[in-house]
């Protein structure tokens, strides 16, 4: 990895945000909800002082900085409106500002580091903490009484104690491991006793996600298999045929346990289609009170409007992150959202940067079954971190002059 941009103040303090994000989940959990307080206010600090710390750019990078990032300023503006016309304006304005703040910091930075190192140089080394951060969960997992005997982790939550995360957060965390650990080794970025160890990992959170019994991680993981199997350059065919066949053993042993997590997903989904999956059911009563009221596909209910969407589907969370754009701002405000976070940087991750880099795809499709739009959340930090590299790595390389669809 490029030695430059890890010393960099920038690029540490935004690793130490991130991992700060994990470690209040497992604090959390542990202290039994007494850390939540302590912790948030740590979070908080870290990222005031991290965002202070960015005024100390150049004020030349910053103009460029600025200019690269002038389509989010509408996204913000946006969000800050959609949250006045609530319920409680107070309560929305600040949870739009949990997202704002942080989004704006994340843009500054990554956007500096792109432009000051390389945007290879930057993914590399974004990936490089991911994979330290995201093994926490799967090292608690045997610390906290976990082991490969285990066939069915699906019902580890917030009761049960002697643990740091939850089943949902062991499936996550072992998918960023895989794609970040895959993606650090294929392109040589790390030194061998590091190999060695993530070689010896991702069979174990291969294994971890499967007995988790979290569909989210599933689907990451057949998304990236065939991204890896048609588009990944750098690994020889044996080696993808071997991506291809530990999930395809693990998933036949478990598949014979009775009571393993695959039996037992596999009967609740059975059960989910003559009774309907909760955030299908959600979208639908959404979609109908929407029809009812036509002028909400256009303005939405507001952001962030937790008690009246309590009131129209009896949760106050929708549990997916596009969804809580659509419903709280409505369609046309949507799709502006869905072409900046989703359409934009899929594309140019998907023309210049899938030949080389796994990661992207998960950090998309987890957001669309669990909400991230905040800064506390699990994985807000990378998402936005590699979505606004992708999103704008045209208009870094312009100024940077980089070829920068090659590592």
């Amino acid at each position: 990895m490029n030695k430059g941009i890890n010393q960099d103040i920038q690029f540490k303090l935004l690793a130490i945000n991130l991992a700060l994000v994990i470690v209040g989940y497992a604090m959390t959990l542990m202290t039994n909800s007494a850390s939540i307080i302590p912790m948030r206010i740590l979070k908080y600090t870290v990222l005031g002082l991290s965002f202070l710390c960015t005024f100390r750019i150049d004020s030349k990078s910053l103009g460029r900085i600025s200019t690269i990032l002038e389509p989010s300023l509408l996204l913000i503006v946006m969000l800050v409106l959609f949250s006045l016309f609530t319920e409680n304006p107070l309560t929305s304005i600040f949870k739009t500002l949990t997202f704002i703040v942080p989004f704006i910091y994340i843009s500054f930075v990554v956007t500096y580091l792109a432009q000051t190192y390389s945007i290879s140089s930057t993914i590399n080394a974004l990936l490089g903490v991911m994979n330290w951060v995201y093994m926490i969960p799967i090292v608690s997992f045997f610390i906290s009484g976990g082991s490969l005997t285990d066939t069915n982790i699906y019902y580890i939550s917030v009761e049960n104690e002697n643990t740091a995360f939850v089943s949902n957060h062991y499936g996550w965390s072992s998918t960023i491991f895989i794609v970040t650990g895959i993606d650090l080794i294929r392109n040589n970025l790390i030194p061998n006793w590091r190999k060695f160890v993530t070689y010896i990992t991702i069979p174990v959170a291969m294994y971890l996600i499967l007995v988790s019994g979290n569909r989210t991680s599933w689907l990451c993981v057949s998304v990236v298999l065939v991204i890896a199997v048609v588009r990944y350059n750098g690994i020889s065919f044996p080696q993808k045929a071997i991506l291809i066949i530990i999930p395809i053993l693990l998933i036949s042993i478990l598949l014979n346990k009775k009571d393993s997590a695959l039996n037992t997903v596999k009967a609740k989904t059975e059960s989910q289609s003559k009774k309907g999956e909760s955030r299908i059911k959600r979208s639908s009563a959404m979609f109908n009170y929407f029809h009812e009221n036509p002028i909400l596909f256009i303005s939405g209910i507001g952001m962030f409007n937790n008690g009246r969407a309590s009131s129209i589907i009896g949760k106050s969370n929708y549990h997916n992150s596009y969804m809580e754009i659509l419903f709280g701002a409505g369609i046309p405000f949507f799709l502006y959202f869905l072409f900046l976070i989703v359409i934009r940087p899929g594309w140019n991750y998907l023309l210049y940067f899938s030949k080389y880099y796994l990661t992207l795809p998960p950090l998309m499709i987890i957001p669309f079954f669990e909400s991230n739009l905040t800064g506390g959340q699990f994985l807000f930090f990378p998402w936005f971190s590699l979505v606004i590299i992708f999103m704008y790595a045209k208009k870094i390389a312009s100024f940077k002059r980089d070829n920068w669809h090659t590592p």
